[in-house]
Order: C-alpha cells, then sequence, then structure tokens
C-alpha cells in the first residue's frame, strides 16, 4: 500500500500519497505552510486517472481547477513543474502572499527533486 510521504522545501513542505476518491484514483500532492502558528494547507494537486485538477486554499475558500481540456497528458508531470516554476505565483493566488515571499526556490528545487524521484520509484514497482 502507499503511505504518505513529506518532502521538506524550506518554509513549505509537500505531500504525496495514492488515494481512492469518488470513483477516480491517482497521487495526491499537498503543499503546506504554517500559517499564523498553526499547519495550513495551501494547495492540493489531485493527479487522478479520470478528473485531475487542483485546489487553491483547499480547506478555506476551496478554488478547484479542472485540468481537462487544457491539453495536460499527465498531471504528475504537470504538477512538478508548477511547483517547481510556479509555486510562489500558486501561493499568492490562494491568498497566501506572506508564505509565497518566503519561499525558498532551491529548497522548493531539492524536494521536488526527491518527490520525483520516489514516485517514479513507486510506478517502477506497480
Amino acid at each position: 500500500m502507499f503511505s504518505q510521504r513529506t518532502f521538506e522545501a524550506g518554509n513549505v513542505w509537500l505531500t504525496v500519497e495514492y488515494r481512492h476518491f469518488g470513483g477516480d484514483e491517482g497521487y495526491d500532492i499537498r503543499v503546506y505552510s504554517q500559517v499564523h502558528g498553526n499547519p495550513r494547507q495551501i494547495l492540493r494537486f489531485d493527479c487522478f486517472k479520470y478528473q485531475p485538477h487542483y485546489h487553491y486554499d483547499p480547506l478555506g475558500r476551496d478554488e478547484r481547477i479542472e485540468l481537462a481540456g487544457y491539453g495536460i497528458a499527465d498531471a504528475i508531470l504537470w504538477t512538478l513543474k508548477q511547483l517547481n516554476h510556479h509555486l510562489p505565483e500558486m501561493l499568492t493566488q490562494a491568498g497566501y502572499a506572506d508564505v509565497a515571499a518566503q519561499v525558498q526556490p532551491e529548497a522548493v528545487r531539492e524536494a521536488v527533486a526527491k518527490l520525483e524521484e520516489h514516485l517514479a520509484m513507486k510506478l517502477l514497482q506497480g
């Protein structure tokens, strides 16, 4: 069974796990940070087989964006690219500009590389 794994990335951390939800399934990648002294889920990428999507502030306003129709062939690769290249913008869009301002790009790149390696190993294992 695929258990949750956490990757530290400076002022944010990433988690990944395989989920079954509402007849769909796939890898779930979440971005957390400390907000007012408490851990807060700020972004969630549901890299599901049938309806891949992501959420801005999933436990708050929960703005859901469907990936269908955008020509995205691989939701996991797309998510990893967003984390590497657009995380501060996405954190700001989610309403957390203060967290975005403290992002450490090198720490994020290192965490995403470890996450990608972890996922590659899991996908090879079947």
